[in-house]
């Protein structure tokens, strides 16, 4: 709690500056350091919203976030594999799918590739 005191502490002396800056005639400066200081309240305020979270949301954050992750990686994923299988079923590239995948790699790397550039810009034919 001594933490959460000094950080509203620190809005105070922030919200200070700003009035005070209210004050001056409005110039680039004046404005840019206006932005700023609303930019260290926001920080500040996020800083006290984490810290009076329980562990419980916290966990439930932290879980959401891996959920959306794992949810990200799998459609691209699919995405990927499609666009392989598609190559493989119109083009005649002697490889399989993993092997495809492989070069790829080596093409998005800007290594030299059995693939042809064209095969991998437009996999329809």
């Amino acid at each position: 709690m001594r933490k959460i005191d000094q950080l509203r502490s620190e809005i105070e002396v922030i919200k200070k500056e700003i009035e005070q800056l209210q004050v001056f005639r409005q110039t680039a400066q004046t404005k840019k350091f206006l932005r700023q200081l609303m930019g260290e309240r926001m920080n500040i305020q996020n800083q006290i919203q984490k810290l009076l979270k329980s562990k419980n949301q916290k966990e439930q954050e932290k879980q959401k976030r891996r959920t959306e992750a794992n949810k990200k990686r799998s459609q691209k994923m699919k995405r990927l594999w499609n666009y392989f299988r598609t190559i493989h079923k119109n083009y005649d590239t002697k490889k399989t799918i993993p092997e495809l995948r492989t070069e790829f790699s080596k093409f998005k790397k800007g290594l030299e590739t059995d693939v042809s550039d064209v095969i991998w810009r437009n996999p329809s034919p």
